[in-house]
Parts: C-alpha cells; structure tokens; sequence
C-alpha cells in the first residue's frame, strides 16, 4: 500500500477538520458566529486582564475590581453596586457567569475614552465590552453631595452587567437596539430609574424599526433610539408578559434573529408589532418627564 506524502496527508487533515465543522453547524441549531463568538470574548478579556494586570485590584464574591489610586476612596461603592445588582440581573436572565466578572475603573473621561479609542465627543458612565465592565469613577460624574444609593440607583451597574450577563447567555446573537432595550428595562424593574431627557420625548417622529436594526449606533438622536429601545422592551413584557420576553431571549440563545425571535414568541407579523408597540409607547411612556 502507497504512503501518503506530507501533502497529501495535509489535504486529507483539511479535508476532514472542514468535515467536522460542517457536522457541528449541521447538528447546533444556531448560527455560526454563535459558535465562534466565545472564543472572541475570551480573547478580548484575556488582553484586556493582561493590560491591566498593574492596577490596583479589590476582589468580592463575584468581582474582581481594579483600579488606579486616584480611586481607591471610591472602591467601596462600587463594590456596593456591584454586588447588589449581581442577584436581581442573574435572576432576571436565569444566568450567573461561570467566573468573577472583571470591573475597571477610570478616574477620569479622558481615560476612558483612551481605552476605547474614542474621540473627544464620546461620552459614557459605563461600557461593556469583551467580557468585561468598564466604568467611569462615580467622582468623575456624581455631585459632591451624593450618596451611595443615588450611585446605584442612576449610576450604570445594573444596565452594564445586564449587558455581560444576556452577551453570555445569547453568544452574542441579537441587536443592538435589543440588548440596549433588555439594560434600560433591568435597570427599571431593580432601580425604578428611565434616562429621561428632552431630546428623547415620545412626542416627536420616531425611528423606524429597520433603522433601529440597521444602524442604532449611527443614529443621529441617541437618546431617542435608547428610549425607543426600552419603550419595545417594556411593551413585549408589560402587555405581553415576561414570560413572552422570555422567550424572545430563548430564540435568540437558539439562534433566532431578533425579528424572528419576536415574531414567533408574540404570533405577530413585523407590522402590527411595530404599530402596538408605538401606541402603548405613546399611551405609557410619552408623558414621562426627566428624572
């Protein structure tokens, strides 16, 4: 019998490693993004811990916070935050990460922004990205005057570890609009708190569903499309029950685009959704003033 030479035996490895991928995505009914996103989480946290492994570092029960010493006055609070919002967003999602969740913390805008590469006109209290949370220090943003639980209650805990715990549950499969919806509702039921501010009035034309799909981070009013995005949110679990929201997330963690997703857990078509939505939103929500 004829050995095979080194190239051949490399085709016949090819041939097979692409045969075994085939057999997997053929039997996981999910996308194949879905498959591959895991390992480009756990890749942008390795970095992330390896570039800020000569922070100063504070560990809780599920957090692992650092930060510089311009903030160490400010540990305790988030420390505070963090571990009051751990229970209420584990349980909203039926989730809790296998591993301490990753916290750092810049004592000032310009750092922040250096750390996302951001221009001068971004702005943000807290970001989640790659497996870990990035926040603003509350001495950056808070009153003098203000105290731990104005912090927890108006500060972005809640909203960014909804966002770590739902990008795990779902391997990263849904819509900006829809995750950025999913935080704001969380941060409502724990906190009682909406981001309410005149530009985001519900009394002016709104954006349209295929624009919130397409671009929602390129839309020109933000603070309307985040309202927009809760304002769905609120809808589907508030007329239609939690248990229907829930099953939105669950075909999205199945692989279901979000539209898909809605379609099938509300047995509605996609424009009579994005009319009952609107007129509930108008009903429920337009009159809602800043907080």
């Amino acid at each position: 019998m004829r050995m095979m030479n080194h190239s051949e035996a490399t085709t016949v490895t090819v041939l097979i490693v692409l045969a075994v991928v085939v057999f997997v995505f053929i039997q996981v009914p999910a996308r194949p993004q879905m498959l591959l996103y895991p390992l480009v989480r756990q890749g942008a946290q390795a970095k992330l811990n390896y570039e800020t492994r000569d922070m100063a570092e504070f560990e809780t029960e599920h957090f692992i916070i650092r930060y510089t010493p311009a903030d160490a006055g400010n540990v305790a609070m988030v420390v505070k935050a963090a571990e009051q919002a751990y229970q209420p967003v584990t349980s909203s999602l039926g989730f809790e990460p296998k591993k301490k969740t990753l916290i750092l913390m810049y004592p000032d805008k310009n750092e922040l922004r250096k750390a996302f590469g951001w221009s001068s006109n971004e702005s943000a209290m807290g970001v989640y990205w790659g497996g870990v949370i990035q926040l603003l220090s509350p001495q950056a943003w808070l009153k003098d005057t203000a105290s731990v639980d104005e912090f927890i209650r108006t500060g972005p805990m809640v909203h960014e570890f909804t966002h770590l715990v739902f990008d795990h549950v779902t391997n990263g499969n849904y819509s900006r609009w829809f995750t950025e919806g999913l935080a704001q509702y969380v941060e409502y039921r724990v906190n009682h708190y909406e981001w309410v501010v005149p530009g985001n009035t519900l009394h002016q034309p709104l954006y349209t569903m295929e624009q919130l799909n397409g671009d929602f981070d390129g839309l020109a009013n933000q603070a309307l499309a985040y309202r927009q995005s809760l304002a769905v949110v609120r809808y589907i679990a508030e007329v239609h029950g939690e248990a229907k929201l829930k099953q939105v997330i669950d075909g999205l963690k199945a692989g279901q685009t979000t539209e898909r997703a809605i379609r099938t857990a509300l047995e509605m078509d996609d424009d009579h959704f994005d009319a009952a939505w609107r007129d509930w939103a108008y009903a429920n929500m337009a009159n809602h003033g800043p907080n």
